[in-house]
């Protein structure tokens, strides 16, 4: 094993800084590589995170966020970006790599399925590989033993909140499982119960569909792939059959084949509560379009899964769909529906909130999904670093609304929680604003600090000209007044000048700097 890691750690020097003939090189890539060498992560996730949306089929971009987030310490993502990667175009080395990873990671965890797969497809490139055939003999000699502790769960995306239907019936699902449709109701024995019944029946299809239920409550989705492949190949006609394939691809993380699998479920509806059947198989299919980053497909599958019936997630998904694209209004109309249907689905009024503050509506509306929002985290997450992620898509703009109403100690609790992800903490929004509520609570030298690096922003210069101006330096206060009136002239007159630079003001010097426009005009003018 020693020797594999020393050859997986030599593999990956060299794919990193081998440039391929088959690389896409896009703007966003090449930013993303540079900010990359300089461990620039946070920065780097954005830009590969782009050039992954503008190339869904490009893997070299997921490989490249693998990395990171293996840097980061955060292996959930850092697998599941690996995960993608191996399945879109990558060159022969970085594919290799990339499937070493795969397969000693799941080694390690003892999850047997996955280990054999990826040291399997390791050795058709590099069958002579001794430590890996070992890796592979071990999971084969594994594979379906469902004893080990160690089993490693590939962890779920943030998607729309799950429900399961029983007999046409929804239910909430606190364990937030992907959604699903059956004819019949769940089954409530364990997988061994029809394990034994099969081994003596095997042609009993009923027995077998239980089983496949069972195996998925089991979260054994391998086993569940194998023997709803048998039910389909008995009767290929049969609907349920291959929308169960379709969730359990989903859960294995392979949204292609699972939109494959829900495709062929439309074609055989159910002819009992079809619209119900074919509801839950829209909104997944959306949420597999959405894994794939293909937005407006996503969009129309939502869109279909409402228009089957009038229930809120198709509702909520296409808001968070929408705020994602920054189309506010959308989002908003979207929330607004929704929260029509469910007054009290916090994730709506969330969304509400974010995309009415991005587009500077302050109505009513707009204060009550607020309240709504903000007092939902204080009384479940009093903690916020224990907070979801999925709840944390507003925390910006919660610090920015406690900035404007002068609570500027709970503001900084957010944005001491949003600085611990470096994709958030160095985008211009959260410097910009975070300088802005330390100003604004006296304390000078940290907003300086901050907005120092705000780069490009005539606000951020005009605040940081006040910030100095505080500090009675008129020098600094003089350059960076103009840095912000090279990109925004206005500030040259603006009416709040003698207010926002009392504490300089009366300096002659200055007062003839902002006359002549820091020497450009004649003072008689």
């Amino acid at each position: 094993m020693e020797s594999v890691r020393k050859y997986l750690s030599f593999v990956f020097i060299f794919v990193i800084l081998h440039t391929t003939a088959f690389a896409i090189d896009s703007d966003a890539m090449k930013e993303g590589k540079k900010a990359f060498s300089k461990k620039a992560y946070g920065e780097a996730i954005k830009k590969f995170t782009k050039h992954a949306d503008s190339h869904p089929q490009d893997g070299e971009a997921y490989m490249y966020l693998g990395y990171i987030y293996e840097y980061k310490k955060d292996y959930p993502k850092s697998i599941q970006n690996f995960r993608r990667a191996v399945d879109l175009d990558l060159d022969k080395d970085q594919r290799k790599t990339v499937l070493l990873k795969l397969a000693l990671f799941f080694n390690y965890h003892q999850d047997w399925n996955l280990s054999a797969t990826y040291s399997s497809r390791y050795l058709k490139y590099d069958p002579k590989n001794e430590e890996v055939q070992k890796i592979y003999n071990r999971a084969v000699g594994n594979k379906g033993n469902p004893s080990s502790s160690q089993s490693y769960s590939q962890p779920q995306r943030q998607e729309t909140k799950h429900t399961e239907p029983k007999h046409a019936d929804l239910k909430k699902d606190a364990a937030k499982k992907q959604e699903e449709v059956s004819e019949v109701q769940e089954s409530t024995k364990p997988s061994s119960y029809y394990e034994q019944v099969l081994a003596n029946q095997p042609n009993l299809e009923d027995v077998r569909w239980d089983y496949v239920l069972a195996l998925f409550e089991e979260k054994k989705y391998d086993l569940a792939e194998t023997n709803l492949k048998t039910l389909i190949e008995k009767n290929p006609n049969r609907s349920r059959y291959h929308y169960k394939l379709g969730i359990v691809k989903l859960r294995q993380d392979d949204p292609k084949s699972a939109i494959e699998s829900f495709e062929r479920a439309k074609k055989n509806p159910f002819s009992k509560d079809t619209n119900v059947f074919l509801y839950y198989v829209y909104l997944n299919e959306g949420i597999a379009y959405q894994k794939l980053a293909e937005v407006d497909k996503a969009e129309t599958s939502f869109q279909q899964a409402y228009k089957q019936l009038q229930k809120d997630p198709p509702l909520l998904a296409l808001a968070r769909l929408y705020e994602q694209k920054s189309d506010w209004e959308n989002c908003i109309s979207s929330a607004d529906k929704a929260l029509s249907l469910n007054p009290n689905q916090v994730e709506s009024h969330m969304f509400r909130f974010v995309c009415m503050f991005e587009a500077g509506q302050r109505t009513k509306k707009f204060e009550s999904s607020f309240a709504k929002y903000s007092e939902f985290i204080d009384s479940k997450f009093p903690d916020l670093t224990q907070s979801p992620e999925k709840y944390q898509v507003g925390f910006l703009k919660l610090a920015r609304r406690y900035t404007e109403t002068n609570a500027f100690d709970k503001a900084e609790t957010y944005f001491s929680v949003l600085e611990k992800d470096p994709a958030k903490a160095e985008t211009r929004e959260f410097l910009f604003y975070r300088g802005r509520n330390y100003f604004y609570s006296g304390k000078v030298d940290l907003a300086i600090t901050i907005l120092q690096k705000v780069t490009g922003s005539s606000s951020g210069h005009y605040l940081l000209a006040r910030c100095y101006s505080k500090k009675g330096d008129i020098s600094k206060t003089k350059e960076q007044f103009k840095l912000a009136a090279d990109l925004k002239p206005e500030y040259w007159v603006s009416e709040s000048l003698e207010k926002d630079f009392k504490d300089i003001w009366k300096d002659v010097n200055f007062r003839e700097f902002i006359k002549t426009k820091a020497g450009t005009v004649s003072s008689q003018n």
